[in-house]
């Protein structure tokens, strides 16, 4: 059972750990590799191993790091990472003659979540990839200047008429009446699991000192499967099995690994089913003084969910700000640091408005 092996690759890796020791027979601890625990007191050992529904998950009471042995070792040792993948390959098709001729490379690639792609479709021809513009487009320059990952600039499009695009995803959508007929935007398509475009944002081309210089809306959001109760984006890149971020917006979303956005802030009700069982932190936005943000925070803590309460030296007001300063796995650390539920995210989410 996963639980024996679970238990196993604690026990194996444990000797690279400082501190560690069994409590219990379902209960380890040790201090944590991931934030290094107290560095005033070297007996702190605040990451702890404990076993739930059938395996073992790991979870650190200082910097609020959480996952499953999977992540854990896949963070931690590679080789054992891959020992463990076969280890748990071989329980579940131990008994299947056939596939017990697979080598090890062979498990592995089938154990590894299905990579996504794009399906070469209609909803896409009208638009130009970011890739085919010219360097001095002024798209191009606006993702340079936000500093956009280039690898992720392949989910990223143009349109001179971005009305149009409205109007081809969405007959019923007026954007005549809202003035963006022929209004030029960054096209950001939202996918399903099969890489058909269900969805659609427009994002606004601004450069420095021109944030409030068109009297427009930054952000319009169309959708093109009216089934679809509410848009999620980049769901089927992220692992349920890692840490899932949710962000407010699509663009925050491509700077931290595993992250998905919200479309709209009706989704903050419930995550997408794909990830009711995952360790999710909801990241929004560092507006203290934000009503509306207070009160999504506010809804999440008592739903029993982990938000990010920034702290106070934090003075960017989203991570696309924060960029500007700090690395990608800076500011995820930082996340993690700042990941609370319950009582202690009430209290802190209290002190997070007097900021």
């Amino acid at each position: 059972m996963t639980v024996y092996i679970d238990k196993n690759f604690v026990n194996i890796v444990s000797n690279k750990l400082e501190n560690f020791s069994w409590k219990k027979n379902d209960l380890a601890n040790a201090r944590c590799p991931i934030c290094g625990d107290s560095q005033k007191k070297k007996s702190k050992a605040r990451l702890y191993f404990y076993e739930k529904g059938n395996k073992y998950l790991v979870k650190c009471h200082n910097c609020g790091y959480a996952a499953d042995m999977y992540g854990f070792l896949e963070h931690m040792d590679p080789n054992l990472h891959k020992e463990y993948c076969i280890q748990i390959w071989k329980e579940k098709h131990g008994n299947q003659k056939k596939k017990n001729l697979l080598g090890e490379s062979q498990m592995l690639s089938l154990m590894k979540k299905p990579e996504f792609k794009k399906k070469n479709q209609n909803l896409l021809k009208p638009l130009t990839p970011i890739k085919d513009l010219p360097p001095q487009h002024p798209c191009v320059q606006f993702l340079e200047l936000r500093k956009i990952p280039r690898k992720r600039w392949d989910l990223l499009y143009y349109t001179d008429y971005f009305g149009d695009y409205m109007k081809m995803l969405d007959s019923e959508s007026s954007p005549l009446s809202g003035g963006y007929a022929d209004e030029n935007r960054l096209v950001i398509p939202v996918f399903n699991k099969e890489g058909d475009v269900v969805g659609a944002q427009g994002r606004v081309i601004t450069m420095k000192g021109e944030a409030n210089a068109r009297n427009t809306l930054r952000y319009i959001t169309v959708k093109a499967d009216k089934s679809i109760d509410r848009l999620w984006y980049g769901l089927w890149r992220a692992d349920p099995k890692k840490r899932v971020y949710v962000m407010e917006g699509p663009l925050d979303s491509l700077f931290i690994p595993n992250s998905i956005a919200m479309v709209g802030a009706g989704a903050i009700d419930n995550v997408h089913p794909r990830f009711e069982n995952s360790d999710v932190t909801y990241v929004l936005d560092n507006e203290p003084r934000n009503e509306q943000i207070i009160k999504y925070n506010e809804k999440l803590i008592k739903m029993g969910k982990n938000v990010c309460i920034w702290s106070s030296d934090i003075t960017e007001k989203d991570i696309n700000d924060m960029v500007y300063t700090r690395s990608p796995s800076e500011i995820r650390r930082t996340i993690d640091q700042n990941t609370f539920n319950g009582l202690e995210a009430t209290l802190r989410l209290r002190q997070w408005r007097k900021i």
